[in-house]
């Protein structure tokens, strides 16, 4: 990424604990990590900062602030047409499911592509289950990706294995 971030004359106030580097990274990361950017949703924890500019003041704006061009990367989820996941169904009504992916792709999964399919009438709100990702759209800013997908079956989740005490 490539990003402008300001810094206001209250956040330079940290300057003498931390460096400047560290203040733009944590700045980065409040602004793009968990939410949608022009590549995509960025995973949170995921924003590193690679380089920065030199600061510079606005001659036209008495803001006080300080300006800095910044190379940042981080991992992103962007669905492309056909991709399959595996995810938790989060509501189910008449019009279909709704899946959470990562907390990054939230996919409706209409009803009427699978009238008649035992498998998807039997599926309830808390399992997990395979949707091929069909359509997506976001806008920069948006908490999560919205999809269309369809129903590729139910995932099984493995039982807890029993913890094996220690004899003391």
């Amino acid at each position: 990424f490539e990003k402008k971030l300001n810094l206001t004359p209250q956040e330079f106030n940290v300057i003498k604990n931390k460096s400047i580097d560290d203040i733009l990274l944590k700045k980065a990361k409040e602004i793009m990590e968990n939410k949608c950017s022009e590549q995509g949703f960025v995973l949170p924890g995921s924003i590193t900062l690679h380089s920065r500019s030199m600061g510079y003041f606005e001659a036209a704006r008495f803001t006080g602030d300080a300006i800095y061009y910044v190379k940042l990367e981080g991992k992103v989820v962007y669905p492309v047409d056909g991709i399959r996941v595996t995810g938790d169904v989060i509501r189910k009504n008449k019009m279909g499911v709704y899946v959470n992916y990562r907390d990054a792709i939230r996919v409706i999964v209409p009803r009427d592509l699978n009238i008649g399919d035992e498998e998807f009438e039997s599926v309830s709100v808390g399992e997990m289950i395979k949707v091929e990702i069909k359509k997506s759209r976001f806008q920069v800013n948006d908490e999560y990706i919205l999809s269309v997908g369809l129903f590729k079956g139910s995932v099984k989740r493995e039982a807890p294995r029993p913890s094996a005490k220690v004899a003391a």
